[in-house]
């Protein structure tokens, strides 16, 4: 989108930051330059090496602060999105699951069969709750990147041109290793599990009620065991839902996303700052 024209050449946002971040390079090696006692050609190499290593900074930067890291078709909210949709397919798994054993307790007689049924489901309760926990903090850390990542690289490429390039380089460099890390590991884990409860295949999604739905706990973990077709006892649907091992890598991707993108964004970040 065009925001402006300044002197006849139309500028963006994007190319408006670049000639920013510019200018204020060449005014700081300006100063630089006149300050120093040595010899003029000396400061010009010096400057010109410097002004060379920014440009390629600057290129890098700004290209990922306006597409924030194009991984394919992925965008800033597309990243959240993916992230927050498998807290949310665990979440909907766990309340459909609670729903089952809740109207079984509520059906009378069979009501002491509901501690059975829910002890089918736990462990698989227990990869969902972690699920939970770790994605809706992970949407959450991209959440903030999507939105204040652009401002954290832009203090950090001018702390690096202003000759802070330790320090410059670390900002730059886990930002942008935090970044990657969250758009790989939200194609990463939609990819590994099945979206069943959100889309409610078969028994997830119905309505369960005491009486009629005592068998829904069986009905429910056939789709989780493999079983490719359920047919319940108000609606006949196909759903598989085994998809434990997926759930599993899951949340080892989220582990490793916590253990790797940091450390990798701190080491290019320090050989950045060399």
């Amino acid at each position: 989108m065009l925001l402006q024209t300044v002197f006849g050449l139309q500028v963006t946002w994007y190319s408006a930051l670049t000639y920013a971040i510019l200018a204020i390079v060449a005014g700081y090696q300006a100063v630089k330059i006149l300050t120093r006692q040595e010899p003029l050609e000396a400061a010009l190499a010096e400057t010109t090496k410097e002004i060379l290593v920014t440009a390629i900074v600057v290129a890098m930067v700004l290209y990922y602060s306006a597409n924030f890291v194009n991984l394919g078709s992925v965008s800033p909210q597309g990243v959240v999105d993916a992230l927050q949709s498998v807290a949310q397919e665990a979440y909907l798994r766990m309340v459909k699951i609670a729903q089952c054993v809740a109207n079984i307790r509520l059906s009378g007689p069979v009501s002491a069969y509901a501690g059975y049924a829910e002890a089918k489901f736990s462990i698989y309760d227990s990869l969902y709750e972690q699920a939970i926990w770790m994605y809706n903090q992970l949407a959450g850390l991209a959440r903030f990147l999507a939105m204040y990542g652009g401002l954290a690289l832009g203090l950090g490429l001018t702390v690096y041109a202003a000759a802070a390039r330790r320090i410059g380089g670390i900002v730059i460099g886990v930002v942008l290793g935090l970044w990657i890390g969250l758009a790989v590991l939200a194609s990463a884990a939609s990819q590994s599990i099945k979206y069943c409860a959100t889309q409610g295949l078969g028994p997830w999604g119905e309505d369960f009620h005491p009486f009629l739905n005592i068998g829904c706990d069986n009905e429910l973990l056939a789709t989780l065991q493999g079983n490719a077709t359920t047919t319940s006892t108000t609606t006949s649907s196909s759903a598989s839902c085994d998809d434990y091992a997926g759930w599993q890598m899951a949340i080892a991707y989220a582990w490793l996303f916590l253990l790797i993108a940091p450390s990798l964004g701190l080491a290019v970040g320090y050989l950045l700052g060399q």
